[in-house]
């Protein structure tokens, strides 16, 4: 441009016309082909015209032709341009036009550019730059549309799509044509949209408010503040929404070097879930960015809903759970976690189904990726798990950089008698991502428990020894035998494997056998009548699922026992006719004893059972013509219970079983 005026000064006076003509005009990272420039005596003046045809930049689409007419460019003082018009074909915002008006005072010296730049895509731009003295200002305002703008500028992936409109004011300052020394900058958005192609990031109807400023010294530095007051953003799987009576506000303040963006402190205030300080570095050519959260004081509740919950499996137990309390923490983030600190205070967890209620948690520690083990507890004041009621806990533990071990054993109180953890460890990370637990269940009381699961009031008491119980990717196994005490007698459970633990359908196998059980107290819990004697069964491949019997193949038997007598009652005997389904009771003098004598002595009793695809198939202690028997009776009078439907639906058993519970004595059986 200082060519072309020096030029138009050198043109003698009465000079005519002037053409200027060139193929091409290249400065640094740019380049314009085409270029044609005429100039008419106009009065006192010229009459201006530039044709240009394509502008190319090394990192930027420019155009693909320009023009600009100064009806009247004079130099009474300096050189002025007054009315002008520009009109750019082919950029990156596809067509613009505007008018302009231009003054130079002084080659190299003062100056001032107004324009006002309009287009049908990206909106309308005022700008007004002056020089005076070697030190330039600008002022820009704008209105514009965010899709056009973003694509033109080469923000928007490709599959994205924006909307809105933002309202933009700009003050900068600097010296020469290039060097910007201060900006300030101001932006409100109104009805923001993206969505990328997928759906699984988008927003919608998003009002912001950013104001930005910056100074150059030997880096760019500044500050910025971020407003965030309406609108919701989903970003897979986390979905954010606008608190309605505050916004969510954000400040920062940030470093631009040539190799990274530093964010030396930021600090976000979230109505209703709390604030966090800390520091970020990104490296402007790719690699790890770095995270550092120096203090976070968040309310649990809202902090696990949205930003915890969404990470967890769908109908499991973390998807279902609820929290309370203050979480405190801070974090070091560099291409994975590198240091954790954490404080719960005064803090609770439930779930819908009360599968799990924990009140006064309370927990603190500090894990470092590397370095020394560090201590870690955890603590509750009560919990509810799975309905049991657990009482206080305080454990101490030590974390070590891939996992965790418990220092000391715990001993929790648990139904009247108490649950000693023995072994507690963990890991985390990788396929092998679980813990290991050990441990025994002592002296707990069986009327309790049946309380709580409401059974029938069993009594006694009961202990288990729990062996290494181990928990990997929601699948929990033992390596040894979990055995307890029970009713006088002994229970296995061996191959004990339960995958999908804390999941929606969670799968449990198993082999249990059952020594030496006292069938007294056993039945005595149950209005199903009385019996005497000593029972052992085995249960072959259990399967539940989701907690509820899926097949299995049980057998059910007594045991001769010095000093045991094996006697039954009345109502026993039809109960067990009931659960046959068959005639039972053979004979009129066998009917005729049922209704004179209250027990009768047995000599054996037992019942099968398999359960495939909903079927059960049912079997006694021997056969009988077409039937099975389930209790073959000793002695005069002599009883026996035959049952004949050997295979039956399994939740008609069911429902026979819950009719020999609930109901008196019968004497006429049912088939």
């Amino acid at each position: 441009m200082a060519a072309f005026l020096g030029l138009f000064l050198a043109l003698p006076a009465g000079a005519t016309d002037l053409e200027i003509q060139a193929a091409e005009i290249r400065g640094v990272n740019w380049s314009l082909h085409n270029v044609y420039v005429t100039a008419k005596p106009a009065g006192p003046g010229f009459s201006v015209q530039l044709h240009t045809g394509p502008l190319q930049l090394s990192r930027h689409r420019g155009w693909t032709g320009a023009s600009l007419d100064c009806a009247r460019l004079e130099s009474r003082a300096g050189w002025s341009c007054t009315p002008g018009r520009l009109a750019i074909q082919g950029s990156p915002w596809g067509g613009l036009s505007g008018q302009f008006s231009a003054a130079v005072l002084q080659i190299g010296g003062n100056a001032s550019v107004r324009l006002r730049m309009q287009g049908q895509g990206p909106g309308w731009l005022n700008l007004d730059w002056r020089s005076v003295a070697g030190r330039w200002t600008a002022h820009g305002q704008g209105d514009l549309q965010m899709a056009p703008l973003l694509a033109g500028a080469g923000f928007l992936p490709k599959g994205w799509r924006a909307q809105g409109q933002t309202a933009l004011t700009l003050r900068a300052t600097g010296v020469r044509w290039t060097g910007a020394e201060h900006f300030a900058l101001n932006l409100r958005g109104q009805g923001l949209a993206f969505s990328n192609a997928a759906g699984l990031r988008a927003a919608q109807d998003v009002q912001l408010e950013m104001a930005a400023e910056g100074n150059r010294g030997k880096t760019w530095s500044g500050t910025a503040q971020l407003r965030w007051r309406k609108g919701g953003v989903l970003w897979s799987p986390w979905y954010w929404s606008a608190p309605a009576a505050q916004p969510v506000t954000s400040r920062l303040r940030w470093q631009a070097g040539a190799r990274e963006l530093r964010l030396t402190a930021w600090q976000i205030m979230w109505p209703g879930l709390g604030t966090a300080r800390g520091t970020a570095r990104f490296p402007r050519r790719g690699g790890v960015a770095l995270w550092k959260i120096d203090h976070a004081d968040l309310a649990a509740g809202p902090f696990y809903a949205t930003w915890v919950k969404p990470l967890t499996a769908a109908g499991g137990l973390a998807a279902d759970l609820q929290a309370q309390g203050r979480l405190r923490f801070s974090l070091d983030w560099q291409g994975g976690l590198q240091a954790l600190a954490w404080q719960i205070s005064d803090a609770g967890l439930q779930d819908t189904q009360r599968r799990i209620a924990v009140q006064g948690l309370a927990s603190q520690g500090r894990w470092a990726a590397r370095g020394p083990a560090s201590p870690a507890s955890l603590a509750w004041r009560s919990a509810d798990l799975y309905r049991l009621p657990v009482g206080p806990v305080d454990g101490r533990f030590l974390l070590v950089r891939k996992g965790f071990s418990l220092l000391h054993p715990v001993e929790v109180a648990l139904l009247g008698g108490s649950l000693r953890v023995q072994q507690l460890d963990g890991s985390w990370g990788g396929t092998q991502a679980g813990f290991r637990l050990a441990g025994a269940l002592q002296n707990a009381d069986l009327t309790a428990l049946s309380t709580v699961f409401h059974w029938p009031p069993f009594t006694g008491r009961v202990a288990a020894v729990i062996p290494e119980l181990r928990y990997t990717q929601g699948n929990l196994e033992t390596t040894g035998v979990l055995s307890a005490q029970a009713f006088g007698g002994n229970v296995l459970v061996q191959d004990l494997h339960i995958r999908n633990l804390l999941g929606a359908f969670p799968v449990l196998t198993a082999n249990v056998q059952m020594r030496g059980l006292q069938l007294k107290p056993l039945t005595e819990a149950f209005h199903f009548g009385f019996i005497s004697g000593v029972l052992d069964g085995d249960v072959h491949d259990l399967r539940l699922l989701n907690w509820r019997p899926d097949a299995f193949s049980a057998r059910f038997y007594t045991v001769r026992s010095p000093g045991v007598p094996q006697r039954i009652s009345q109502a026993a005997v039809q109960n067990l006719t009931r659960l046959g389904g068959g005639n039972g009771i053979s004979g009129f003098f066998q009917t005729l004893f049922l209704r004179m004598f209250k027990t009768f002595r047995y000599a054996h009793l037992g019942l099968g059972i398999t359960l495939h695809d909903n079927v059960a198939e049912l079997s006694g202690v021997g056969r009988e013509d077409k039937g099975f028997v389930i209790l073959q009776g000793e002695g005069l009078p002599r009883v026996d219970v035959v049952g004949y439907n050997q295979r039956v639906g399994w939740s008609e058993l069911l429902a026979r079983l819950a009719t020999a519970m609930h109901s008196g004595a019968q004497v006429k059986t049912v088939r």
